[in-house]
């Protein structure tokens, strides 16, 4: 699926018209002026210049009509400071069984009103494709960014298969990736990528510190989806909260897609667990509320961001206990927030649904912008040129800060990046989430 924005500038033709205009004026004025003179030697009986007849020169007896004045064309000014046009590339699970669509269609229209802007100081076209969470289209739509549709760096992408799949082929190819949202491990793990949200690991251990510190538990267990990722990264996220608290999780376990949340409700009752975090998806968060409720167990829980919509709000309505999920960014739902007001009238005007991934594609975007406008790329530039200055100013980038981050994006020069160490959190009142932390949980304020 191939979702293209382009904007380019249009010629402004309002000098041309003046211009013409002025030459007219003077075309007509010529001409009077010289009806002027051919009436007022006839009133005055004036000869006719003969110094030519005198010179020898033999003056026309039957001289044809005058030809009409000719209307000068303007001279076309040189064209000057002329915008470079930029493709950039996302790869996305529009669509399969766990879809992120809202990220690149935020993307695209940040790139879109871009291209709308006069001092705007390059053009995009965007072009965002859907790998539909297979990995084999994933591979198939990189290369065809890469090498048929020739972009010069890549935004905004979420999708399930992208990082595993072609972090090594964007590393081969000198591309780098300014991603709206990071999913698996390998989002975090290569030199060439750099999500910028939170993700699952830093996610975690920003999780944990909430739930401990904040809601202030001590018993806390956690459930994880296994989806079949290493536990490294799982265990070094747990491992960084004991070392910033002090503590230790009561009961850790996996699940597994389709298992009934009975047994670890029960588990963690028998455990004496005041809360539990649960790590997984959004008909996981669902689901597992739904059995607690149906037990009545009345422990915390909390969940990942992808719980945070308001399709899970409205499925799981009053909670049996209190529930909570993280919003990594500024949360969505917080429709008064100065911090949103930007993105919240560029969304609303192009369509895009408000969650936490619109968020993560539309600031991926304005860092991306940022990067391109330091990276002197000029018209005339070839696309090993773009990606050449654009590869450069990545790695050199300024810290990027918008008030929905909670900590400077930089991707920088580093074999891997995991740069968004913050999130805020937030909790399900009636069906709808509400904002319970003013301020970011910054993990590098504690370390």
């Amino acid at each position: 699926m191939l979702a293209s924005v382009t904007g380019r500038s249009e010629t402004n033709l309002d000098s041309g018209g003046n211009m013409r205009a002025l030459w007219r004026l003077i075309a007509i004025a010529v001409a009077l002026v010289l009806i002027a003179a051919a009436c007022s030697s006839e009133e005055t009986g004036t000869s006719p210049d003969t110094s030519a007849s005198e010179a020898g020169e033999t003056e026309p007896t039957d001289a044809p009509d005058p030809e009409p004045v000719e209307e000068p064309e303007p001279a076309e000014e040189p064209e000057s400071g002329a915008k470079p046009l930029i493709k950039i590339g996302s790869v996305n699970s529009l669509t399969g069984p766990v879809p992120f669509p809202e990220a690149s269609a935020a993307a695209a229209a940040v790139f879109e009103r871009y291209n709308n802007n006069p001092d705007g100081t390059f053009t995009v076209e965007y072009i965002a494709e859907d790998d539909a969470a297979d990995p084999a289209i994933a591979a198939q739509a990189a290369r065809k960014l890469v090498t048929a549709d020739g972009v010069a760096i890549l935004s905004g992408s979420a999708s399930l298969p992208d990082c595993d799949v072609n972090g090594a082929y964007y590393i081969e190819n000198g591309l780098y990736s300014i991603q709206g949202t990071g999913v698996t491990e390998a989002c975090f793990t290569s030199s060439n990528i750099a999500p910028i949200n939170t993700g699952p690991f830093a996610g975690l251990t920003a999780s944990l510190y909430f739930t401990s510190e904040v809601l202030g538990h001590d018993s806390i267990c956690y459930f994880q989806f296994d989806v079949g990722t290493p536990p490294d990264p799982r265990d070094a996220a747990v491992a960084r909260w004991t070392e910033i608290t002090g503590k230790s999780l009561t009961l850790e376990d996996l699940y597994a897609p389709g298992d009934d949340f009975t047994p670890f409700v029960t588990r963690a009752v028998e455990e004496g667990c005041t809360a539990v975090f649960e790590g997984g998806l959004d008909f996981t968060a669902i689901a597992f509320d739904a059995a607690a409720a149906a037990q009545g167990a009345t422990f915390d829980i909390v969940h990942f961001t992808s719980a945070y919509t308001d399709d899970v709000a409205a499925a799981i309505g009053t909670p049996a206990g209190n529930t909570y999920a993280n919003s990594e960014f500024e949360p969505f739902t917080e429709l008064d927030s100065p911090a949103l007001a930007d993105w919240l009238e560029l969304m609303n005007s192009a369509g895009v649904p408000l969650t936490s991934f619109a968020e993560g594609g539309y600031l991926a975007a304005l860092a991306t912008i940022q990067v391109i406008e330091s990276a002197g790329v000029v018209d005339g530039d070839d696309l090993d040129a773009q990606r050449e200055k654009i590869g450069a100013a990545v790695l050199a980038m300024e810290p990027f800060e918008n008030d929905m981050l909670g900590s400077p994006y930089i991707f920088g020069d580093a074999p891997a990046h995991s740069p968004n160490q913050a999130s805020k959190f937030v909790q399900l009142v009636d069906g709808g989430w509400v904002s319970v932390t003013d301020e970011f949980i910054v993990l590098t304020d504690f370390e």
